[in-house]
């Protein structure tokens, strides 16, 4: 099992970078083609929001304006693009080939960036996906659940601090045996069979001496030549999602692995859940399958 096509959605904030570094790193053992994309907003879509009570000129003025911005952001994220591409060696190329080796491709949609990625994603192998922080754009919330919702294709999400590292090489896996769970480790089996060390931890409230559901992924991943670690352990005082951002810390992972909203986001917004734990603590990337 392979990944052949990454999908980059990148929206110009200061940590795009990084997240297209990563990408290219993830990308390079597979011999996989990463497409880079940048979605410019039409800028006649907010007339409705600020038009009213203003003249056509002052329009087509604020119009002027916001196309100019777009494409000097598109400018910008573009030449970011090659700069990085030629710091690591990634040839661009229209389309990648299977037997090129690494490549990558740049794309430039107008319209709303989480229509485009849900879109584009179910094209692709994986999603990477920077999570939202101070100076991204509004849209990135949206496109992020976009991917994880709509695009059927697990979601590769990265913290706003990571620098450009190996991603994989100690996996630790969130099991709880629910469909979630099992779209996340079936997205990320490319990772777990390379992986030196896999580590599935399951949460239980109570621990029966019976076999656990991490024992019998374990006997599954087996099947694959995958020996993996099973830790069982009740939940902290901080929470499931807490907890397990503790013990995957304690044996150095830096790829976790977990279904996406097993309750609904409605839940997990109001109460909390494990999702939203690691969507804003995770300093390490995490792959989400919903």
């Amino acid at each position: 099992m392979s990944i052949r096509s990454i999908l980059v959605p990148l929206d110009g904030a200061s940590d795009n970078r990084a997240v297209l570094e990563n990408a290219l790193k993830v990308a390079r053992p597979f011999g996989a083609h990463v497409e880079v994309l940048h979605v410019r907003a039409d800028a006649r879509d907010s007339i409705p929001l600020f038009g009213e009570g203003l003249s056509g000129d002052m329009v087509e003025e604020m119009i002027t304006n916001a196309d100019r911005d777009a494409t000097e952001k598109a400018t910008a994220l573009k030449a970011l693009f090659a700069e990085v591409c030629a710091q690591q060696n990634v040839p661009q190329v229209e389309n990648g080939n299977a037997n090129e080796g690494v490549s990558a491709s740049w794309c430039e949609h107008v319209g709303r960036e989480d229509d485009v990625v849900s879109w584009q994603g179910r094209l692709s192998d994986l999603v990477v996906c920077a999570r939202p922080m101070a100076d991204s754009s509004p849209m990135r919330a949206l496109t992020l659940n976009a991917a994880l919702f709509e695009s059927a294709r697990p979601v590769l999400t990265l913290p706003n601090s990571l620098q450009a590292q190996d991603i994989g090489r100690v996996v630790a896996i969130a099991w709880n045996g629910t469909a979630q769970a099992a779209r996340a480790v079936q997205g990320a089996m490319a990772f777990i069979t390379r992986a030196a060390e896999v580590h599935v931890m399951t949460c239980e409230s109570t621990i029966s001496d019976g076999p656990s559901p991490g024992e019998e992924l374990a006997a599954y991943l087996n099947r694959w030549g995958v020996s993996a670690q099973v830790t069982r352990f009740a939940p902290g005082p901080n929470g499931v999602g807490e907890t397990l951002l503790e013990h995957a810390g304690s044996v150095h992972a830096d790829l976790f692995v977990c279904g996406a909203y097993s309750h609904s986001r409605l839940v997990q917004t109001v109460l909390g859940g494990v999702t939203s734990a690691l969507m804003d603590t995770a300093t390490i990337p995490v792959l989400f399958g919903h």
